[in-house]
């Protein structure tokens, strides 16, 4: 009952679904209607095609499936299969027969070309030693011209030998002459006749002839040629366009050269002329590169052993050399010894040995031993000595700065003077020039008429002084000249190269060295031409020991402005710095780089300078003078960087306000004025009388003079501390022309110029300086201003409302690009196609991956086949051996175990 209750109750639901079914309407109803029957493929019809057209669609075309999957398969199995089949073979079969290459082709078109080349290489071959049998007389293919040449392609021509140009020109003739095909047999038959010799020997005069005409013809066409080349060049050169593209100094050899043909007329002129004519059209000198390229051609060829050196190599070779040379200085002393004693026996016997002849091979370095010998130095002269070296000590704890107790002191260079700018290394380079015979082996001791007293013999191998003791013991009674070969020497005898533990000599030496540059800077007089000349050591040796040299150069920076913060609290002190401070900011200046945004040497050395011209007063012209170059060294400094330092130009300011009697409110009304810690602003620079005289500023001179000089209250140090002033004043409206607030900074200082230059007793040259960077300032000031933009509001274009409103096509065609942009529209279309492309060389990749894999799975299958038939065999021998064991079939004759 279960079961049939079960069966009533499904049958119920089937008659549900068919009645849903057949009860739709509506849509539904509607879309089933429009569903048409799937065709069946074998009951279609297909017509076939009489052309084939590439990308052309027919309407009512529908694809064939199974026959383009039938075609690739075919293809792939033509192609893919072939590489898969010979992909692990290691020598492959290639029919290289005559059209089997080709696939187009049938097995009668293959036939056919064969048949053409067996033909044709018949054809080619040379038929003047074959025995034909008549039936090819009339063909005759022999003469080279027909359709079948009988010079091969691939023969190898021989090339003319260049002997002779009637010889070449000869064979041009008669290749012209044999031109034609025609004339082939007529000039067969000519070179096959025999010639006489009358007729041999005019066709050889008749060919010389012909060569000595066409040789004369062309020497005249070249002389014609030329004659036309130099009329042109002629009025080329006075032309005005051959002037502005030569250097003028080479003027006048080139006319000289054109102008050839000068009568003699004008040398029975005056002298004037004749002078005149010798200096215009005399030889020009070579120029530099000229003597350069004759140097180089007569210079030496490089070999393989001259290379580089190391600076290891260099610093190596320079030891042996002092070393050599201290030993024959040795030798020399005692030498010296030896005949000095002798001397003194025989001093009042005269010389009777006559003068020694001079050979070609002397050398002039062999030493006299009939001079006078030199005397030994005394204990009282090394007493002298050693008290002029405690003295020199002791100037070094009496100086305005002291740095008695300074192990290290670091030096940077600065300008001395604003016109001394030009001294760079170049000329500490020309200062070793004096040694130039200290460091020979030839001629030791020179006189000097200057100094009467005798010069020192200098050791060529010196330990590093470690105290300034030994330093100043080593350079006593020594010259300026001396003392650098001393430096030097020092830094070959131990050169950082050489070995470790001179690294930290030369740091010694260094400080050493930097402290007596220091000392001999605060010295007076002072001695320039030394301060210059050690300059050179001092920056070498910086560069060699770089991080140490900015340590020092940074403490002595600290503690020169913690002096200065001391000395600054009592306002009766002069605060400004001394001269060793000043030419130590120079030393650094030169050997620091000055450009970089942040330094930890040249940044705190400029805002030392920026806060000395900040924060002294002024009160006498030495310090005038002083902040001057201050102001000029800041220039130098921030020449490159265009670093703003507002100390320097409110300093300026206030100078050419010292240069004015009547004081204006202007001035105090300025935002500069409450920047400066000035006590008073006095007229110190005020002309009392007129003056015509305007000297450079010495600032050498300057710094040696006392505070109460009289110097400083002339016209003539105020006349060439305003010239100095003018001129640093536009050195910096160069540098700062690109500054926004330009017109602010340096409008006041214009106002400033004009009313200086109206002062009473102000001499004409400064009058006219001052008025023309008054007009410097304000023809900038006028360019600023009208790059300017005056401030408005910011205008904001405004932004449209975005409409929703669908937008329609008239006449719409589905797939076609509605776009205006044809460009566009033509790229949208190829990036479509390319995609499109893509992915059916996408889909075919997928598809030759797919039947290779098949292929590689019925491989396998074979495979495992075969080794299942093995297996099967081998298992069946197997069991066929196991069964007849255990039937006893195998093992007769043994017995039977019970």
């Amino acid at each position: 009952m279960a079961k049939t209750s079960n069966r009533s109750s499904s049958d119920s639901n089937k008659q549900k679904k068919n009645n849903t079914k057949q009860n739709r309407s509506g849509p539904d109803a509607v879309a089933m209607k429009v569903k048409a029957t799937k065709a069946n493929p074998f009951e279609t019809i297909w017509s076939r095609r009489k052309f084939d057209i590439l990308g052309k669609k027919r309407k009512g075309e529908e694809r064939r499936i199974g026959q383009a999957r039938s075609k690739s398969i075919e293809k792939r199995k033509k192609t893919l299969l072939k590489e898969y089949e010979q992909s692990g073979k290691s020598s492959v079969f290639v029919d290289n027969r005559i059209g089997e290459q080709n696939d187009e082709l049938d097995e009668f078109g293959k036939a056919i070309i064969r048949s053409q080349r067996e033909l044709q290489l018949k054809l080619n071959k040379k038929v003047k030693y074959n025995l034909s049998d008549g039936e090819e007389e009339g063909e005759d293919f022999s003469d080279g011209l027909g359709a079948f040449p009988e010079k091969d392609d691939f023969e190898d021509e021989m090339l003319p030998d260049d002997e002779d140009e009637e010889s070449a020109s000869l064979k041009q003739i008669n290749a012209r002459n044999v031109q034609s095909p025609r004339d082939i047999g007529l000039m067969e038959a000519e070179e096959n006749k025999h010639k006489s010799k009358k007729e041999v020997m005019e066709e050889i005069i008749s060919k010389s002839k012909f060569f000595k005409a066409q040789k004369a013809k062309d020497k005249e066409e070249n002389e014609h040629f030329m004659e036309e080349l130099d009329k042109k060049f002629t009025s080329l050169v006075q032309s005005d366009v051959l002037l502005s593209l030569t250097d003028p100094s080479k003027m006048n050899a080139l006319k000289a050269l054109v102008n050839k043909s000068i009568p003699n007329e004008i040398s029975n002129k005056g002298s004037s002329s004749s002078n005149r004519r010798t200096e215009n059209f005399e030889q020009e000198k070579p120029d530099y590169y000229d003597k350069l390229v004759k140097e180089m051609a007569l210079e030496m060829r490089a070999r393989p052993s001259d290379r580089t050196k190391t600076p290891e190599e260099i610093a190596q070779e320079e030891r042996e050399r002092l070393e050599q040379l201290e030993v024959e200085r040795q030798k020399r002393m005692v030498a010296d010894d030896y005949y000095s004693d002798e001397d003194n026996e025989v001093s009042e016997k005269p010389s009777t040995q006559k003068p020694r002849s001079l050979s070609g091979d002397d050398l002039g370095d062999s030493f006299s031993l009939d001079e006078d010998a030199k005397t030994k130095k005394g204990w009282v002269d090394e007493v002298l000595g050693r008290k002029d070296v405690e003295d020199f000590v002791n100037e070094d704890g009496d100086s305005s700065e002291n740095s008695e107790s300074e192990d290290v002191v670091v030096g940077s260079d600065e300008e001395l003077d604003e016109h001394e700018k030009n001294l760079s290394l170049k000329d500490w380079e020309q200062s070793e020039t004096i040694k130039g015979g200290d460091d020979s082996s030839k001629a030791r001791i020179k006189a000097d008429s200057e100094q009467p007293s005798k010069q020192l013999d200098l050791p060529y191998l010196i330990e590093a002084p470690k105290t300034m003791e030994e330093l100043c013991a080593l350079l006593v009674n020594c010259s300026n000249s001396d003392i650098i070969v001393v430096i030097n020497r020092i830094r070959g005898s131990n050169a950082i190269k050489l070995a470790a533990e001179n690294r930290k000599k030369m740091q010694v030496f260094y400080g050493i060295l930097l402290q007596y540059f220091a000392v001999l800077a605060n010295k007076k007089p002072l001695n320039f031409e030394l301060l210059n000349m050690l300059v050179k050591p001092l920056i070498e040796m910086s560069m060699e020991l770089p991080y140490f040299a900015a340590i020092c150069a940074r403490q002595r920076i600290l503690r020169t402005r913690t002096q200065f913060v001391e000395t600054i609290k009592n306002p009766e002190n002069s605060s400004w710095p001394s001269s060793k401070t000043l030419f130590l900011l120079r030393l650094w200046s030169l050997k620091f780089p000055s450009s970089d945004f942040r330094h930890a040497v040249m940044t705190p050395a400029i805002l030392l300078m920026c806060e000395y011209l900040m924060r002294c007063s002024i009160l006498s012209g030495r310090e005038i003078a002083i902040g001057s170059f201050l102001c000029s060294m800041l220039l130098s400094v921030t020449r490159q960087s265009r670093k703003f330092c507002p100390e320097a130009i409110i300093f300026l300011r206030s100078l050419l306000m010292a240069a004015t009697d009547s004081y204006s409110t202007s001035h105090q009304d300025s935002q500069f004025y409450h920047l400066m810690e000035l006590r008073a602003v006095r007229p110190l620079l005020c002309f009392a009388d007129t003056t015509n005289e305007i000297k450079p500023l010495n600032f050498l001179m300057v710094i040696d003079l006392p505070e109460d000089s009289s110097f400083f209250s002339s016209d003539n140090f105020r006349a060439s501390v305003l010239l100095a002033i003018i001129e640093t004043l536009g050195g910096y409206i160069n540098i700062y022309d690109g500054l926004s607030s330009f017109p602010e900074i340096f409008l006041p200082i214009s106002r400033l110029l004009l009313e200086v230059a109206q002062q009473k007793n102000m001499p004409n040259l400064l009058h006219d300086k001052l008025k023309d960077m008054s007009e410097l300032i304000n023809s900038k000031v006028d360019e600023h201003h009208t790059l300017r933009r005056p401030l408005q509001m910011r205008k904001q274009k405004p932004v449209p409302i975005k409409l929703l409103n669908p937008k329609f096509e008239e006449n719409f065609v589905k797939g076609r690009d509605y776009d205006p942009d044809r460009e566009r529209a033509e790229m949208r279309k190829l990036k479509k196609q390319m995609k499109r492309e893509a992915k059916g060389a996408a889909r075919e990749l997928r598809k030759d991956n797919y039947f290779l894999f098949e292929v590689k799975e019925k491989d396998k299958a074979l495979l495992e086949e075969e080794r299942a038939a093995k297996y099967g065999k081998a298992k069946a021998f197997l069991q066929e051996q196991e069964n007849a064991f255990k039937s006893g079939q195998l093992g007769k004759g043994r017995k039977r175990r019970r």
